[in-house]
């Protein structure tokens, strides 16, 4: 089918054309057929780079042609990034694209934007959605990418936006885009959808299987290499770095990558360890890809391997069900990964998405996908599972208990559910409503959520219906676990009683909360952890003596005494050698955590506890920083992060005041001239 049949205004005809799309792929002409342009509600389960995206984007160009506006939902914030800037191409056309990520208090957005597209990850989509519902007046049509991440810790909030918006819009269009799931039938069906499956790839895959004993996992590599790039899968982080490493040096690539070395290590000042061995990589035509990198980092090597300056990736899983990242040849050197209870084969599904990458449009003929065995047997079980297996089907994880809790009180604050029946309805809505349907036992943990968030003080009832107070709405606006909120809100008001407020002890209790991933503790660790625990009991907001039964308190507490390092002025590479923290998954915690005491101190304000609000907000600016509080005013200017402001103190320049009234050549010969004339300016 051409674009010109589409019956398209001539303006997006041309636009996809300047794009390159002039016939339609064989999946996106099945997605026309099933009413994708129509307005009907549609799940579309194929392969990687079969042209999702573009099928979802025919259905938005005939809603915008309609005057309505547009939601293309994520998961992830490269994701969106990367979507964002496929879109601006609507811009030539007058229509206005927004991007919304990160921030996920909207209660705080004064003004209404103005949008005709829109791309958000699911969680701020949904923090939008309870607090500005209007935002969204006149959608036409949301698109909810790797919708089968309806199966992940995450997926709740997929299942609850689908919810939500089709009460509050019901002429709403949903259209879903999967990999392929072994019951994509039964999300159509809950959707109301049509169901377009197919396995068609633009470039065809060849799936084989290699022995280790009869080859290395660098012979395979250099003998892919001589048809395009490779992209090799591996279960750890510690892996990624140790291959890419390897394969630099063994493979004798001959690449001119000084520049992309030297934007590495200028990613993070001073550089850590990880930025060096990322750079000497790099120099060698090879690169790891893992959380631990920062964004800077993270966008150089996608950037560098498109342009094929990076030759070889070794990544975890996590960039298979990422941005847009093909390759000739996919290595899959793990196909067990580390769980709870040790080794484990990873599930079809995830197998699915890594050889997917594998073939770039418009450059391969074929993509070639290479699994490593560790003998005939585990051959045979790839062969038979993976190969020719079926991906597993997907089930909805919303009816754990906090999960629930979570998104209960957001319904009812945000007015979407005022009785008990109609909560009850609203989960018979959701995929997992669906699926399980709500039986009495649901109804009654229902209940007792309810009964939960009233002992609170979240909600009160009035006869039949469930009001939310002040305090509750504030928590569902701000996006945290009622569970965390009232922990905080506990214990902060007995510190405010004893007027007790420390650094480690803020932290400690900012630690318990379950957005908080706290950190591991191996036995040896125990008791020296348990001894610097009872040195600085006196500085805990709460009684070390109860933490007997308490079995997550070592975990909170050495999380607590990482994040106490980063605020003593500790360097990402200290941290990382101390905790294993890489500088990515330091970073990520820290704005976590920045977000609980932002949200902390919001309640604090609301339930007048004045003293802990104070300490939360300098808690807040030292953690955003990494400083000790000394330099909190100085860190407030604009340019000064935590090494200039050091620097400034430890020559007697320890105010804005100060600041303001030094001479410029002092300033110039502390911290440059630029940032020098800067700050005069600033202040």
């Amino acid at each position: 089918m051409h674009v010109t049949e589409l019956n398209f205004s001539p303006q997006f005809t041309g636009l996809l054309e300047s794009a390159g799309i002039n016939e339609l792929y064989p999946p996106q002409e099945l997605a026309v057929k099933a009413g994708i342009t129509d307005g009907r509600n549609i799940i579309l389960c194929t392969p990687t780079a079969s042209g999702k995206t573009i099928a979802a984007e025919l259905g938005i160009i005939k809603s915008i042609e309609r005057g309505r506006k547009a939601i293309f939902i994520v998961p992830l914030r490269a994701l969106a990034y990367e979507k964002f800037e496929e879109f601006k191409k609507y811009e030539n056309l007058g229509y206005k694209v927004r991007m919304e990520v990160g921030d996920l208090d909207a209660a705080k957005y004064k003004h209404k934007p103005d949008f005709d597209i829109m791309v958000a990850t699911a969680e701020k989509c949904d923090s939008i959605l309870r607090s500005k519902p209007e935002w969204f007046r006149g959608t036409g049509i949301i698109v909810l990418d790797e919708i089968h991440m309806i199966a992940s810790d995450r997926g709740p909030v997929y299942e609850i936006l689908c919810s939500k918006f089709r009460n509050l819009y019901p002429d709403v269009q949903v259209i879903g885009l999967s990999a392929t799931i072994g019951n994509a039938d039964e999300l159509a069906q809950w959707l109301n959808a049509e169901l377009v499956v197919s396995d068609w790839r633009p470039v065809k895959l060849k799936e084989e299987v290699v022995v280790k004993s009869d080859e290395g996992l660098v012979e395979v590599v250099a003998k892919s290499l001589k048809g395009g790039q490779v992209m090799v899968f591996v279960n750890s982080r510690k892996s990624a770095e140790a291959v890419a490493e390897k394969l630099a040096a063994d493979l004798n690539l001959h690449v001119d990558n000084d520049k992309l070395s030297d934007e590495i290590l200028e990613a993070i000042n001073p550089p850590t360890r990880q930025c060096m061995r990322l750079a000497a990589c790099v120099k060698g035509g090879s690169a790891f890809h893992h959380a631990g990198l920062v964004n800077a980092q993270r966008v150089a090597i996608e950037d560098a391997f498109k342009r094929g300056d990076v030759k070889v990736i070794a990544a975890t899983p996590t960039l298979a069900a990422g941005v847009n990242l093909p390759s000739r040849t996919v290595v899959i050197r793990d196909v067990k990964r580390y769980t709870d209870s040790g080794l484990a084969y990873i599930n079809v599904l995830e197998y699915k998405q890594q050889v997917g990458r594998a073939g770039r449009p418009r450059y391969d003929d074929r993509g070639i996908a290479i699994t490593l065995a560790k003998d005939e047997s585990e051959a045979d079980y790839i062969v038979e599972h993976y190969i020719n297996g079926t991906p597993e089907a997907i089930y909805s994880q919303l009816g754990i208990h906090p999960v629930l809790r979570f998104h209960v009180l957001a319904s009812i604050a945000s007015g979407f559910t005022k009785t008990h029946e109609a909560l009850v309805e609203f989960v018979r809505s959701t995929f997992f409503g669906f699926q399980y349907g709500v039986k009495r036992e649901l109804e009654e943990l229902l209940e007792r959520i309810c009964s939960e968030l009233e002992s609170w003080g979240f909600l009160r009832r009035d006869g039949r219906f469930l009001i939310a107070t002040e305090v509750g709405v504030r928590v569902s606006e701000l996006y945290v676990d009622p569970l965390s909120a009232h922990n905080y809100l506990t214990l902060f008001a007995q510190a405010e009683k004893e007027e007790k407020f420390t650094t480690i002890g803020l932290l400690e209790v900012l630690c318990d909360a379950a957005e908080v991933t706290k950190l591991p503790v191996k036995g040896k660790e125990e008791s020296a952890l348990w001894q610097k625990a009872y040195t600085m009991e006196d500085m805990m907001l709460r009684d070390l003596g109860g933490f007997g039964l308490d079995f997550e308190f070592l975990n909170r507490f050495k999380t607590a005494l990482m994040f106490q390092d980063w605020l003593d002025e500790k360097t990402e590479d200290e941290i990382l050698e101390s905790y294993g923290m890489a500088p990515g998954q330091l970073n990520m915690r820290l704005s976590n955590l920045q977000w609980l005491c932002y949200a902390a101190a919001e309640l604090t304000r609301i339930v007048k506890l004045k003293k802990a609000q104070v300490h939360l907000k300098t808690i807040e600016t030292r953690i955003q920083y990494g400083v000790k509080e000394e330099l909190v005013p100085l860190v407030s200017i604009k340019g000064i992060g935590r090494v200039r402001a050091r620097k400034l103190y430890q020559n007697n320049i320890k105010t804005v005041l100060q600041v303001k009234h030094a001479p410029l050549e002092e300033l110039t010969r502390l911290i440059g001239k630029k940032t020098a004339e800067k700050i005069k300016s600033e202040v």
